[in-house]
């Protein structure tokens, strides 16, 4: 299918817990539901152009109407910052095996300039139930970079596309975010920025609380 094939790996952290990541606030590449509540498998990709076949992975199930491709991310030039996030919307955050799990780089054509899967089959246990909150986070092989960026160079859109089994009815998205701190479009900070952003917040407290009793002072005076 592909010109190039690669690994997709978990980044560190692996599993993140942010709220906020539902529909519409975040790049969503697919989407997933099993058939009619009937079966504990999904599978599916999405393909340029938002094709369903000839994408890599066969339609078992329900691809949601969220699913699309994603255009490269404004000021993103180096596939090293992408990063694809899984959020399986488990009832009591039970777990999910990923049989397949799939992104792809468009340039043109429906055939991918650079595909990347996960090497074997995974089980994400516990995972973060309900939709909007974020899961499980895979970037490119740093071995497979250099063959990854020459690919993203002429990249116009990014597809994705998984099977998973042990699945409860989903929905089970995949996004696009993009580092520092899976920023996407959703603008998730990282944890440190959160501590930092408490720390200016203080010194800000402190130094109108300085500059209040400076000015009493001088009004006694």
């Amino acid at each position: 299918m592909s010109a190039a094939l690669a690994d997709l790996i978990p980044s560190t952290p692996f599993e993140v817990a942010i709220n906020g990541t539902g529909f519409g606030n975040v790049s969503t590449l697919i989407t997933l539901q099993t058939a009619n509540g009937q079966t504990n498998s999904e599978a599916g990709c999405i393909g340029l152009g938002n094709a369903t076949t000839n994408c890599g992975i066969a339609v078992d199930g329900k691809i949601k109407n969220s699913s699309t491709t994603q255009p490269v991310p404004a000021g993103i030039t180096s596939a090293a910052d992408l990063r694809f996030v899984f959020n399986a919307s488990e009832p009591s955050g039970n777990s999910i095996t990923l049989n397949q799990f799939e992104i792809s780089f468009y340039g043109n054509s429906n055939t991918a300039l650079f595909t990347a899967n996960i090497p074997t089959p995974i089980t994400l246990i516990p995972t973060q139930p309900g939709v909007g909150n974020s899961g499980f986070v895979f970037q490119i092989g740093s071995s497979d970079l250099a063959e990854a960026n020459v690919a993203f160079a002429a990249t116009t859109a990014i597809g994705a596309g998984f099977s998973a089994a042990n699945a409860s009815g989903g929905q089970d998205t995949v996004f696009l975010a993009t580092l520092p701190g899976l920023s996407g479009e959703a603008g998730m900070p990282e944890p440190a920025s959160y501590g930092l952003l408490g720390i200016a917040l203080v010194a800000v407290f402190l130094i109108t609380k300085r500059s209040a009793r400076s000015m009493a002072r001088s009004r006694l005076r």
